[in-house]
């Protein structure tokens, strides 16, 4: 079978649609220094301190794997990559259904709590590597189509063209991507607006999730989008982790200071109830994109590609 990639000058786009889409995939920069290996252990050390309070619901999950079982995607003898796997919460449900999980991170403490995680639940199946998916070579690792289904969930591992090529070419059927398309959090909004005096933004995913959908479909590929709505509610502690993971996501980079981390962290202090916790709500709608990397339409089936002749 031909390997999907993005041609240079893409038979199914005359009109430089496909540029305009994958450029704005690339206008938010891979090596971003809340990507880095620092950030993203960090990450891990307060997501294991969620886990291991039961802080970290399981909806979400749920869902995924009802979505990919009505599709037939998790079949026994299938093998799935989960790109960006994180602590492995994903990569260790779909092993519990499938042949093997291969889970590919770039940091190594979501590895290792991953892969804990797995010894826990008794699931052998599964393998998670930590390494940068940026610089990941699928040809010398033997990774070409090495698996039925690629799945990635909220990762900024694929970024752009030479993200998507890599995801494609390890799949021999199926890709499924998963993000924000809008993602309120009350905590969150609250402190941004009541101790830095600033209006809340939108959250940048949306535009992953439909310029995805476009470049798909202009290199005539059939993509299947649905949706998931979650609506949580937890009790969170005033901690530092906490505070920084929450200056991450309200301030921009020049502004995400120890000084500014200590205000937030003062300010859940003050405002947590007589148990010293506080409320946080979570309104989400994720945007799944999922597709067939063996159907893909001839150039020139899509509406515009074909040059209008005269009789």
């Amino acid at each position: 079978m031909d390997r999907p990639c993005i041609p240079a000058s893409p038979l199914w786009d005359s009109g430089g649609d496909l540029d305009y889409f994958l450029a704005i995939q690339e206008s938010q920069p891979a090596d971003r220094p809340d990507h880095s290996v620092q950030k993203w252990d960090q990450r891990a050390e307060s997501w294991e301190k969620e886990r291991s309070r039961g802080e970290k619901g399981e909806d979400r999950i749920r869902s995924t794997l009802a979505y990919l079982e009505q599709r037939g995607l998790l079949r026994p003898e299938y093998r799935i990559a989960d790109i960006g796997c994180g602590p492995g919460r994903f990569a260790v449900a779909f092993a519990r259904r499938v042949h093997w999980v291969t889970g590919f991170d770039l940091s190594p403490r979501m590895i290792h709590y991953g892969m804990e995680h797995a010894r826990r639940e008794g699931v052998e199946n599964v393998t998670l590597r930590a390494c940068d998916f940026q610089t990941l070579d699928v040809r010398q690792e033997g990774l070409e189509s090495a698996f039925d289904l690629v799945f990635s969930s909220l990762t900024p591992a694929i970024h752009g063209r030479a993200g998507l090529e890599k995801v494609m070419a390890m799949s021999r059927a199926y890709c499924c991507n998963i993000t924000h398309i809008a993602h309120e959090n009350s905590l969150r909004r609250q402190i941004r607006e009541q101790l830095f005096g600033r209006p809340a933004t939108s959250h940048w995913g949306w535009r992953w999730f439909y310029s995805l959908f476009n470049v798909l479909l202009l290199l005539g590929y059939l993509p299947e989008a649905s949706y998931d709505h979650r609506l949580q509610e937890r009790r969170v502690r005033p901690e530092a982790g906490y505070a920084a993971l929450t200056m991450e996501h309200i301030l921009p980079p020049e502004e995400r200071t120890p000084a500014n981390q200590a205000l937030i962290l003062a300010w859940m202090e003050a405002h947590a109830d007589k148990d010293g916790l506080l409320t946080e709500t979570t309104r989400a709608c994720y945007g799944r994109i999922l597709w067939d990397v063996q159907t893909r339409l001839p150039p020139g089936a899509l509406p515009g590609d074909r040059k209008e002749t005269k009789p």
